[in-house]
């Protein structure tokens, strides 16, 4: 690797600076690179993050940490400049550190165009232009300024000098115009965002990637360089939980010595009987028997489409209370409160516990239309590959060929786990049939908006979930008065299925690179202090700093599928949030001033 330009912190790299990203330096900018573009060396002596689940669900073999150089002289991470164009401050001129007028010095350009207006320049530091092109399959490419201002005329690269002029008459894109001092050309950049059609079919370039993909049918997309949609990181995360502490019968502990996700080993005979010689537990078995068992175990995995990955958790949460040697998993069950029996079945005090977060792939102008539905475990993702039409996202690929591992990060921290009673609440969702009809017109008029087609539109979670969702809010704005911990710093996990009894919520705290935990949060999990947290979150979602406005929100005028909701009440932090502020209604959680008498928690 060359000298490092810059530092990152191993949870950016996966949430906001990953492949494909473009990170601001203080001399020019750069895009990061794909993951089969890093040193194969750092790769190898990277940590290796062991969770089976989510290896299984993402089709890998390895979840590799971000590599990091302990010397701090050389970078890790590849970044290849960009955009390639800069411009001038002084004489506004535009042009790559290939031209004759910007040369580059220690990695930074500087204009010395002899042809300035006035006084020529001298060395003076540029700075990448604003504008970039993309299109929805993730290609990303420098705007194309000399074709631009040319229209449909000649442009050639050798000779015609194109200038940046701001004209400042009304501080709008109007008066930013692309100049050609040789060919006497103008256009206002203003064009090209009022329409896409004037800049073409996209040219299929990946820079971080450095490749191009060919026949891309999307048009081209002028965006700003720092433009928040931009860059749209795909994540999936799990909480690891504990493998039962003594295996029973020969196929399971077949499992804890055989990887059956091998196909080179378990598609060659000889080469598994040689392998498995070496290993006398297994050898003393019986190679026939192993191989039988093995391919059996095999053939139902591959079979299986079960990757739910929080089914497992919920019932971890509840049943696997015991505290595991070397296992960042620790629970502690607690009294429920007797005032809130009637609602609350379980309260789990979630001692440590660990996250893994794996990068994917990412997307540029919009998110996946149904990003936070696989995120909660809803939906499958068999059809996010291979995606045509103009109406759908794609994800974009990290490397150019698919590669054995992808990056992720592990987080440390506590919780608080409780489960809704299922009997109350099954009873609640059957009076509340019409209002959760509204819901889903509100949900399917949500996404045709966005012109998602209906075939492409995720199922609504349904309304239980909007109660958990919105009580798992109230909880964490109450959390943060007496945790020590900030509102960003909490997350959610909604465990939702009616089919399989699930009613529950997680609210955690973890943290990169760090052991343990304050320990604030998982004590106010104690029967008194719970009690008494619960008591002043439902007091506090009866009203709202924007009543009456908040309160009379109501189904049939939804937009963003919230009903009363606001960022006064119920909306936190994006980082905590699994669904991106949609599906909250406190109407469902306790009476407001308007008085729908919907509320699943009656107060006294």
């Amino acid at each position: 690797m060359n000298n490092k330009i810059g530092e990152l912190r191993p949870s950016q790299f996966i949430t906001t600076f990953g492949p494909g990203s473009i990170v601001d330096l203080p001399d020019y900018s750069v895009i990061m690179g794909g993951i089969d573009k890093w040193d194969t060396f750092d790769v190898s002596k990277s940590r290796t993050i062991e969770e089976n689940r989510l290896k299984k669900k993402l089709g890998i073999q390895q979840i590799k940490a971000i590599p990091i150089n302990e010397s701090k002289e050389f970078g890790t991470l590849p970044a290849y400049r960009f955009p390639e164009y800069h411009v001038c401050p002084k004489c506004r001129k535009i042009g790559k550190y290939r031209g004759r007028e910007f040369v580059e010095e220690e990695g930074v350009l500087y204009c010395k165009n002899p042809d300035a207006e006035g006084e020529p320049c001298n060395k003076i530091k540029t700075h990448p232009v604003r504008f970039i092109v993309t299109c929805k399959k993730g290609h990303i490419n420098d705007f194309p300024w000399g074709v631009y201002v040319h229209k449909k005329g000649k442009y050639d690269p050798k000779s015609c000098k194109l200038y940046l002029q701001d004209k400042g008459e009304t501080g709008s894109l109007k008066d930013l115009v692309v100049y050609c001092k040789t060919c006497n050309q103008e256009r206002s950049v203003s064009e090209a965002f009022s329409n896409n059609k004037i800049l073409g079919k996209c040219s299929g370039r990946r820079p971080w990637l450095r490749d191009f993909e060919n026949n891309c049918e999307h048009d081209k997309e002028l965006l700003l360089r720092g433009a928040s949609n931009i860059y749209f990181s795909s994540i999936e995360s799990s909480i690891v939980i504990p493998k039962a502490l003594e295996q029973e019968g020969i196929e399971d502990f077949i499992k804890e010595h055989i990887d059956l996700s091998d196909d080179e080993l378990l598609d060659n005979r000889p080469m598994f009987d040689f392998m498995m010689k070496r290993i006398p537990d297994i050898n003393r078995l019986g190679l026939d028997k192993v191989w039988n068992i093995v391919q059996k175990l095999r053939d139902e995995t591959n079979s299986s489409n079960d990757l739910d990955l929080k089914t497992p958790e919920y019932h971890a949460l509840l049943t696997e209370h015991h505290n595991y040697e070397e296992i960042d998993f620790e629970t502690e069950p607690e009294v429920v409160p007797e005032r809130f029996k009637e609602y609350i079945s379980d309260l789990v005090r979630v001692k440590r516990l660990k996250e893994v977060m794996v990068l994917k792939g990412f997307t540029r102008i919009h998110p996946l239309p149904d990003l936070t539905a696989r995120l909660s475990g809803e939906t499958d993702d068999s059809n996010e590959d291979n995606q045509s039409g103009t109406a759908k996202v794609e994800l974009a690929p990290l490397s150019a060929t698919p590669q054995l591992f992808l990056p992720g990060v592990e987080t440390y921290g506590e919780g608080i786990f409780l489960t809704v009673n299922q009997e109350k609440l099954q009873a609640w969702e059957n009076d509340h049939k019409t209002y959760e009809a509204g819901m889903v017109a509100a949900h399917i008029a949500m996404y045709e908006e966005r012109k998602v087609p209906v075939n492409e539109i995720p199922p609504f979670p349904g309304l239980r979930y909007v109660l958990l969702h919105t009580l798992s809010h109230a909880l964490i704005r109450e959390f943060t008065m007496h945790s020590g911990y900030s509102s960003s710093a909490l997350k959610e996990r909604i465990y939702s299925d009616p089919e399989k009894g699930m009613a529950g919520i997680l609210i955690y705290t973890a943290t990169v690179d760090s052991e343990g935990s304050l320990g604030g949060l998982v004590e106010l999990g104690k029967k008194d202090k719970f009690e008494a947290i619960l008591a002043r979150t439902l007091s506090a979602a009866q009203y709202c700093s924007g009543d009456p406005q908040c309160a009379e929100k109501d189904v049939y005028e939804l937009k963003d599928v919230n009903g009363a909701a606001c960022h006064s009440c119920m909306l936190a932090a994006e980082t905590s949030c699994e669904k991106s502020n949609r599906y909250l209604d406190r109407s469902l959680l306790v009476n407001t001033v308007a008085n729908h008498q919907r509320e699943f928690f009656i107060i006294e």
